[in-house]
């Protein structure tokens, strides 16, 4: 997802945004928040269902002179196509989850990375996570306790929005720099300036499917 070259800019976009900033910023990219296995098995059963529905409709008009084995290979073919397209293609795949489970998913992943990375392990409290999953198409930011007390919530808004709409047309590291410049300005305009423990890494956090 990120180059060595992407890795190195975005690590150093945290390093910036963090001097003099009383705060921890860790960017996160993940392809996708679950492996949704369910996918296969919509994608499949719904092929089987059109294309069981479509030589129906067919038949009923106008018979359908086809040897009986050629009949039988359609159904499992179109289950197989379905199976694929479930699997593999975005826009199929984010049909079949739904947005509630999306959104689910993605939530759940940026907790674990949340306290897996020790990102509420610091001293000061003081450590923000922005995640992005790209196949959910969601950017979801966390922060410690310290932070959470003093920033309202939709001052996240601007990083979340500035990622989303970078990732949608694939500038993923245009997406990160922009959220950890937007996310270091909410919290400056919050009070957070000072210095931090320096106890989290500026290196991006780079995930595929779980």
């Amino acid at each position: 997802m990120l180059t060595s070259e992407e890795r190195e800019r975005v690590r150093a976009a945290v390093t910036e945004a963090e001097k003099g900033l009383a705060a921890e910023i860790v960017p996160c990219v993940f392809a996708q928040s679950s492996p949704y296995p369910e996918t296969v098995w919509a994608g499949a059963a719904g092929a089987v269902g059109l294309a069981c529905g479509t030589l129906l409709l067919i038949d009923l008009r106008s018979p359908v002179w086809l040897p009986l084995s050629t009949l039988m290979l359609i159904v499992p073919i179109a289950g197989i196509g379905g199976a694929l397209l479930g699997r593999w293609v975005g826009p199929v795949k984010r049909f079949l989850i739904g947005a509630h489970r999306m959104e689910d998913a993605t939530q759940r992943r940026a907790k674990e990375v949340f306290y897996d990375r020790g990102i509420a392990g610091t001293k000061a409290r003081d450590g923000v996570l922005i995640f992005a999953s790209l196949l959910e198409r969601r950017v979801v930011i966390l922060a410690d306790e310290s932070v959470c007390s003093k920033m309202d919530p939709n001052a996240w808004k601007p990083a979340i929005n500035a990622m989303a709409a970078a990732a949608a047309s694939g500038r993923i590291a245009d997406g990160l720099v922009a959220a950890i410049e937007k996310t270091s300005q909410a919290l400056r305009a919050a009070g957070f300036t000072g210095a931090n423990d320096g106890g989290l890494s500026n290196d991006p956090v780079v995930g595929d499917t779980p």
